[in-house]
């Protein structure tokens, strides 16, 4: 059900099934990518123990418990999310040149029309431009042809997270319901401490990256300062 709805609302907004996963600058973002994922798995998990539980009228069918680690790793997909284009907003200016929209034009293989720079970062035109590729190159007109390391160790660590999370999930709606009814889907499973740190520990290197410079961008030649007016005699 949430996937529906988030396809709707992406479509409904930029056009395109995916669009809940497009920026304001009209590329594909990995921080909504996965503070999406990690909130519909959760919240569906603890949506779908609820109904069962008052399915089957469980005192307290809410009483479901989530343990720390797990509400760490919402915060801190959450927090990336935010994190994320406040460090490229720092990164835009507009100091821009039509020689940085060529120069991301020929490293991506767009029609230079279709770029749109903004200081050391760029923006596409439309929405339809966004691709899947966005995930895992460069964000700024230097790297923008380069696969971003950042991006990609993240993307894989958070993969292999939801895989194993989602698999404890399985065999957690999969257990028969016990004599005493009270504890039957009443904690999610619980994620380790290691876990909770691995995905912290990514999404610190995954900032830092996004922070780091990339090489200087073409700039708009700026005209002299003025000479100091000479003090008359």
């Amino acid at each position: 059900m949430m996937i529906i709805f988030s396809m709707s609302v992406g479509y409904a907004i930029n056009g395109r099934l995916n669009g809940i996963f497009i920026d304001y600058r009209n590329r594909l973002s990995l921080s909504k990518l996965q503070a999406l994922c990690w909130s519909m798995l959760i919240l569906s998990a603890l949506y779908t123990a609820a109904l069962l539980r008052i399915e089957n009228e469980i005192t307290d069918p809410l009483e479901i418990t989530l343990n720390t680690p797990l509400l760490t790793i919402m915060g801190i997909s959450l927090a990336s999310l935010a994190a994320a284009p406040a460090i490229l907003n720092a990164k835009a200016d507009n100091n821009v040149t039509a020689q940085a929209a060529q120069q991301v034009s020929q490293a991506i293989n767009k029609p230079v029309e279709d770029i749109i720079p903004a200081g050391k970062i760029f923006s596409f035109s439309s929405a339809e431009l966004a691709s899947w590729l966005d995930l895992f190159r460069g964000e700024e007109n230097t790297n923008a042809g380069s696969a971003d390391l950042g991006k990609i160790q993240q993307f894989v660590i958070t993969f292999i997270l939801l895989a194993v999370y989602g698999m404890s999930l399985w065999q957690f709606f999969s257990q028969v319901m016990p004599d005493n009814k009270t504890t039957w889907l009443n904690a999610l499973p619980n994620v380790s401490d290691g876990m909770s740190w691995l995905l912290g520990i990514s999404h610190a290197g995954y900032l830092a990256y996004k922070a780091a410079p990339h090489g200087e961008s073409p700039r708009s030649n700026q005209p002299a300062p003025p000479a100091p007016p000479v003090a008359g005699g």
